[in-house]
């Protein structure tokens, strides 16, 4: 085997490999096609060149059939293409969205590294008192109608607190939101031209069937179609 048969070799692997965690990613952690405002692009990306240029191009480099040392060199590339690859899950996993938030205005993508334990220790169920391993758990949240308690939780995000969608102790079911996010937010799609024809056939519903409202993260936004009837999220439209 030449360096080129090699290489080629390492870089299907390696595609295979990055390939399979993509796909896993996608399916598990990402519904309603939520990795458009997720930047998980992005962190694939990465994960894909650094793997690509400390796996099959050293080898290129370094391959020389019948070379002395060679098993030595093969053992020190998997091992750095290995710690590359441990360092991306690791990043994906801290990335990995935990809460699809509702309010009656938006709804809010949050991430694990977006909620402190101390934070989070607070939810009121116990399902809220844990970040997700297999996706984003769906819930509501509002300001609260006492004077009081909306001061406290202004001044706790001035004085750099998470926010309330960030904030598990303020979650409520998302049914309990939904009726004033349809009423207030969402919009029907003969009034919000910005969503592509290929994004409202992929939910299998008509357009009097779907509404829009926006949604957000630190990392994107866009617009997330929600069932008419009862504002349950469907799938995530973006636009240039």
């Amino acid at each position: 085997m030449n360096r080129w048969k090699a290489s080629g070799s390492h870089l299907l692997l390696s595609i295979v490999v990055i390939g399979g965690i993509a796909l896993s990613a996608f399916l598990l952690w990402y519904p309603y096609a939520l990795y458009r405002v997720a930047g998980l692009d992005r962190i694939l990306l990465v994960m894909l060149g650094i793997d690509l240029t400390a796996g099959p191009l050293l080898t290129l480099i370094l391959y020389r059939k019948g070379k002395w040392g060679l098993k030595f060199d093969l053992t020190v590339i998997a091992l750095c293409q290995l710690a590359f690859l441990a360092y991306g899950l690791h990043t994906l996993w801290v990335a990995r969205p935990v809460f699809l938030v509702g309010t009656p205005d938006t709804f809010t993508l949050v991430f694990a590294s977006e909620i402190s334990d101390d934070d989070l220790a607070q939810g009121p169920r116990p399902e809220w008192r844990r970040l997700s391993w297999t996706g984003p758990v769906l819930v509501g949240t509002r300001m609260p109608d006492d004077h009081e308690q909306r001061r406290e939780i202004i001044e706790e995000f001035m004085a750099g607190g998470a926010g309330i969608e960030r904030s598990p102790k303020y979650y409520l079911d998302f049914d309990d939101v939904a009726p004033d996010m349809l009423r207030t937010a969402a919009q029907p799609l003969t009034e919000d031209r910005r969503v592509p024809d290929a994004d409202i056939r992929a939910t299998k519903r008509t357009r009097d069937q779907l509404r829009t409202v926006p949604i957000v993260s630190r990392r994107g936004e866009g617009r997330m179609l929600v069932d008419a009837t009862n504002g349950r999220p469907v799938r995530v439209s973006t636009h240039d």
